[in-house]
């Protein structure tokens, strides 16, 4: 036996064993080891020529890809071109061969020719893709190996399937480049074409195969991996280069209709415009349209073919430079051949759980639908003759996708996300009907003649209210089945609100129906109306039954037609002031004063308020209200009042007069909105003795009134009610009689509208009735006179709790306006605070909200109101709080998994970061510093001395475990970072070991993978070393600093230079390597020189021209302010420059 055929042997026999679990590791060993073999490829053809299992031949010819590339340079360009060619022919002959050891043997041709292609001649270059053409003319097994070697070209060539080679980022760039120049256009007419022969073939063979021929599958994977390829002539956005793109899911090949609609891709290619005539070609279109039509039995290749519809969806009139005729040819035939795929799933019926059973098909239909309607302009769809019979279809579709989401057993994956890209598609349709801006160049009725516009208004405007009934019929429809499936499962919630849940659903819905709001207003206030009235029996005539829980539908619908209505009739508003939808204000201003629907449908539900708030709490009424429609209720309140009640007149070009006066301001239109807030008031006492058990009723009151206290209009109105008064009182008498987890909500909502009274007097009587309620509270506890001797008892600690959740509570509402006063009330207490921290050193609760009460405390007092006394008093009752806290938590135990399990892990590490940081701030936001400010007295306490106490505590504390957690580490980095940025002058005094652990944070921080951990980490450094390299120039020594600054100089060039770098670091990066570069200028020398001499010979020129001109745009000096390279002039672009030239040959795949 020959050597050759003893190591065939022997490899076959690893192969063999490598299947069987037992002696998989020695197998895996000897693979290895065959794969290091000197000249080794001879031998692989050998075994590939000669093994008889598929398994051998898969691993020899994974062999082959790994030795061809890492020991190109020990062949010949004639080996490696006849070892290429071998691997063709080697599949040619073998008809039989497995399907995944020809794609092995096809991805190490792609690999070949991609490696060769800038050492070879231009004519060896055009050769590839006549070499294709070849393959492409030969019949049958021919062309399945030919379009299999382009997929697997494709594949090398593309930006995130490629092969790692251990080649430059710079490389594969200029490869890329050069296939989408030169090839990737052929490959794909070449695809077509074949592929148009191969579907004529097919339907002249009926029936079709029952499986898809190996030549369509390959020609149909082929094709959807060429409509999304990432062009580089057309992306946006800079890259800097040496940014190696991640493959993302959009790349798995995989596709299964279980996993839902979760597995469908939703990021487009944009395509140069040479493209234009052959992917926006009608034949190729309508090519693809057929595929799709034979393949529907094949879930993978009837998915592939939608995926590449969906694509080629996407093309606007600027992709056919404005040429109309050839935009309608194409809109034409999108039109037709979706028509064709809508007419598939109306052959289903109205049946929604048969449109789920074709879940894959429903939604790529729709989605083609909603890219023809975002991409092409209305005046381009509109005079197309089938749009209208299209929409039409559509229309249906939607509807039955709406009521498939009420019905019963389906799987609500395929339908719900079906609907949700229904309602955003009419949601663009329904832009048409907005009316025209003279100033917007967008308008969708651009190119219409009035008729036209006025005719596709009228249509859109009809086509969107069905949608809103139908919408609006649908969950009442399904809230009869909510109220069937809580009766069998009566424990179980989810957690999740309705008007958070479905968002986008009721956002959509309320933009269509303001479209013509009068039928949509008229449509909700006939069934609110209606259910109402039978609410009202039920409720005062005696007799009637709870029949098949009447009552239990009845309220379940009118949580829905509430919600409905909110999204309707208000915008959410977060952040702004928000303001009566234009629609209905011009509606309601069209009607008379008892015929305004606007007006009316707010009333009926101001009035449903008020019914369902009229009951006393132990009453049978209220055994019977329903704690989601209150809630529900309590929701819409606090949307709807912030833009109807007091509104402001001035803020409106124009104003309904009925809304003015209804719910407007006293003064020109004797508005009524003052009533509207006394109301309110009285609601919500009555609503907290009504709900007084219900936490989520109660939070979702407390965020009304916090909401009102943010809104100007209604926090002046509550505070110039003469029942605001009895609101206070009512709060501060009855807060125990409250559940305790709202009781810190509660008391900085009521204290920040409190805060706001005009009157000093007025504020003072309010936060004096707030704060004798919280002393009268902590009081009962510790001037109990068991309290010493049983404060670990479970109800003595649940009191505590309770009181410094109320103390917490003061502390978030602390403002400008209350800051002396909240202040002077908690310092009373700061010693019995201490007291306690210590008592409870065991307890974690306790000592977390005595954290928390602190870090809110120091985060929200406005410091620059404070006297300088008051703040040593805070210093040293921090610094106190911190060392309890650390003495008693000093080497704990903690574990792991159960804390990043937990909602909020490690919370009280957390929290002693954000009183640390808080503190921090507290330097920098005292608005009365000033340059001449009187230094701080010996003996008392600066920020900087309470940080760095606090940090010497904490970060032993800390461990490498615990800044897994992003939210935590980038809390710790920005602590430290902040800290040696801004006192750096602080850092020789520290003691060696808490100097070392800075250090070791920082560097920690600059290597984290995430990006904003980075970015603090690198503002610490830049400061750190300016602040040392002005020292030096002031010949101050630095020696305890400077290893540290060599570490961050090496970690920050190796951070540009090789990883993969986030373009927002870069900034960041630059103004620390800038300081560095100065503090170091010895070492930084030492490391370039080092870099340079590590780099292939080839390279080394290109690498020291570019390091010297970089050098000579740094300064030998940096004296300055933070950034420092914010005042050196092209530093930053000259690092820019040097970025693009050197990680394009630094950076390896």
């Amino acid at each position: 036996m020959s050597e050759a055929e003893t190591i065939c042997a022997q490899f076959e026999e690893a192969c063999a064993d490598f299947q069987v679990p037992s002696t998989r590791a020695a197998a895996e060993q000897i693979l290895s080891s065959f794969r290091q073999i000197p000249k080794v490829l001879p031998v692989c053809r050998y075994i590939l020529d000669n093994a008889q299992s598929p398994m051998a031949r898969f691993q020899v010819a994974l062999a082959i890809g790994e030795v061809s590339m890492r020991d190109y340079t020990l062949y010949t360009q004639a080996d490696l071109i006849q070892l290429k060619n071998y691997m063709i022919e080697y599949c040619l002959k073998r008809v039989d061969l497995m399907k995944y050891v020809r794609e092995q043997l096809l991805c190490n041709v792609a690999l070949i020719t991609k490696r060769t292609l800038f050492d070879i001649s231009d004519a060896d270059r055009e050769a590839i893709y006549v070499s294709l053409e070849q393959l492409y003319a030969m019949e049958d097994h021919g062309s399945v190996i030919g379009v299999a070697l382009a997929n697997a070209l494709v594949d090398q060539f593309s930006t995130t399937r490629s092969s790692t080679v251990g080649l430059s980022w710079e490389f594969h760039h200029k490869a890329k480049l050069f296939f989408e120049t030169h090839i990737l256009h052929g490959i794909f007419q070449k695809s077509v074409t074949r592929l148009h022969a191969l579907i004529t073939q097919l339907q002249q063979q009926p029936p079709p195969p029952q499986n898809p021929p190996p030549l369509l599958t390959e020609l149909v994977t082929l094709v959807e991996k060429v409509l999304q390829w990432q062009f580089e002539s057309t992306q946006s956005g800079t890259v800097l280069p040496g940014t190696f793109a991640k493959k993302s899911s959009d790349d798995n090949d995989d596709f299964d209709k279980e996993d839902g609609p979760g597995t469908v891709k939703k990021t487009y290619t944009i395509f140069p415009k040479h493209w234009q005539p052959l992917v926006a070609n009608t034949d190729v279109i309508w090519l693809l349209f057929t595929t799709y039509s034979l393949v529907q039995t094949d879930d993978v290749l009837s998915h592939r073919c939608r995926q590449c519809l969906i694509q080629m969806a996407g093309f606007n009139e600027e992709f056919f430079d404005n040429d109309v005729n050839r935009a309608k040819q194409y809109a034409a035939t999108f039109i037709h051949g979706t028509a064709q795929m809508m007419g598939e799933l109306r052959k289903l019926g109205n049946d929604p759980a048969a449109y789920s059973e074709n879940g894959p098909h429903l939604l790529g239909t729709i989605q083609i639908v909603r890219r023809i309607c975002e991409s092409l302009s209305l005046s381009t769809l509109w005079t197309i003759p089938e749009f209208y019979k299209f929409m039409d279809d559509f229309g249906e579709i939607t509807v039955v996708c709406l009521q498939g989401t009420a019905t019963q057993d389906i799987d609500e994956g395929w339908i719900s996300e079906a609907s949700d890209e229904c309602l955003e598609t009419w949601v663009r349709l329904a832009e048409v009907a907005q009316p025209s801006d003279g100033r917007n160049i967008n308008d969708p009725k651009a190119g219409l003649s009035a008729s036209d516009a006025e005719g596709l208004v009228r249509y859109v405007k009809n086509g969107c209210t069905g949608i809103v009934a139908t919408y609006i019929e649908s969950k009442l429809l399904q809230s009869q089945q909510t109220v069937l499936d809580d009766e069998e499962d009566e424990d179980v919630s989810s957690g999740f609100k309705d008007w958070d849940t479905f968002a986008d659903q009721l956002t959509y819905i309320g933009t269509l129906g303001r479209l013509d709001p009068a039928k949509s207003l008229s449509n909700i206030h006939q069934l609110m109306e209606s259910r109402f009235q039978v609410l009202k029996q039920y409720f005062t005539m005696s007799g009637i039954d709870n029949e098949d829980n009447q009552l239990y539908h009845i309220q379940e619908h009118l949580h829905w037609l509430i919600l409905i209505s909110a999204h309707v009739l208000a915008d959410p508003g977060t952040g702004e002031q928000p303001m009566i939808p234009d629609s209905l204000m011009h509606l309601s201003g069209s009607q008379g004063f008892d015929d305004d629907q606007v007006t009316n449908l707010s009333k009926l539900i101001l009035e449903i308020f008020r019914f369902l708030s009229s009951f006393g709490a132990n009453t049978v009424e209220a055994s019977n209200c329903s704690p989601q429609v209150a809630e529900t209720l309590v929701w819409f309140m606090e949307r709807w009042s912030k833009s109807y009640v007091l509104v402001d007149e001035n803020e409106y070009g124009y104003m309904s007069p009925t809304i003015a006066r209804v719910f407007g301001r006293p003064g020109p239109s004797d508005g009524h909105g003052l009533e509207i807030v006394d109301f309110f008031i009285d609601q919500i006492k009555a609503n907290f003795v009504l709900w007084s058990a219900d936490p989520d009723v109660l939070v979702q009151i407390i965020r009304w009134l916090h909401s009102c206290g943010i809104s100007t209009n209604l926090k002046t109105g509550f505070l110039q009610s003469n029942k605001f008064p009895d609101l206070v009182q009512f709060v501060t008498a009855n807060l125990e009689q409250l559940p305790e987890n709202v009781h810190n909500s509660l008391i900085q909502t009521i204290t920040t509208i409190s805060s706001g009274a005009s009157d000093p007097q007025v504020r003072d009587q309010y936060l004096g009735l707030i704060y004798s309620m919280i002393e009268k509270r902590l009081g009962s506890v510790l001037h109990n006179t068991e309290f010493v001797q049983n404060f670990q008892r479970g109800d003595m600690m649940n009191d505590v709790m309770n009181a410094l959740e109320m103390f917490d509570g003061l502390a978030l509402a602390s403002q400008y306006n209350n800051t002396q006063s909240i202040f002077n009330f908690c310092s009373r207490f700061f010693e019995s605070m201490h007291q306690l921290m210590n008592m409870y050193k065991s307890v974690p609760e306790v000592q977390l909200l005595l954290l928390q009460f602190f870090a809110d405390l120091a985060g929200r007092l406005d410091f620059g109101l404070l006297e300088s006394s008051q703040k040593q008093l805070l210093f040293q009752i921090v610094v106190e709080i911190i060392k309890s806290y650390g003495t008693s938590n000093s080497g704990k135990k903690r574990i792991h998994t159960q804390e990043e399990e937990a909602d909020r892990p490690y919370p009280d590490i957390a929290t002693a970061l954000s009183l640390l940081t808080n503190i921090m701030a507290s330097e920098f936001e005292d608005f009365n510093r000033t340059e001449n400010a009187t230094p701080v007295a010996p003996g008392n306490a600066d920020v900087a001395d309470v940080v760095l106490f606090g940090v010497n505590v904490i970060i032993p504390m800390i461990d490498l475990e615990m800044l897994k957690i992003p939210a935590l580490c980038q809390q710790y980095i920005r602590l430290i970072s902040n800290l040696i940025e801004f006192f750096p002058d602080k850092l020789a005094a520290l003691p060696q070991e808490l100097f070392n652990n800075l250090m070791a944070s920082l560097e920690f921080g600059v290597g984290h993978d995430i990006a904003d951990v980075n970015i603090l980490a690198l503002q610490a450094v830049a400061p750190l070393a300016l602040w040392a390299h002005n020292q030096m120039l002031a010949n101050n020594n630095v020696d305890f600093v400077k290893p540290a600054l060599r570490k961050f100089l090496e970690q920050v060039i190796k951070l540009l230079l090789f990883e993969n770098l986030d373009s927002s670091v870069v900034d960041g990066a630059a103004e620390a390597l800038l300081s560095l570069i100065c503090a170091e200028r010895e070492d930084y020398y030492s490391v370039v020189n080092q870099i340079i001499s590590q780099q292939a010979n080839e390279i080394q020129p290109r690498l020291l021209h570019a390091f010297e001109k970089l050098d000579s745009t740094t300064p030998r000096e940096l004296r300055g302010v933070l950034p420092p390279s914010r005042n050196v002039a092209g530093f930053k672009e000259a690092l820019f420059v040097f970025l693009v030239d050197v990680r394009a040959v630094l950076r390896i795949k």
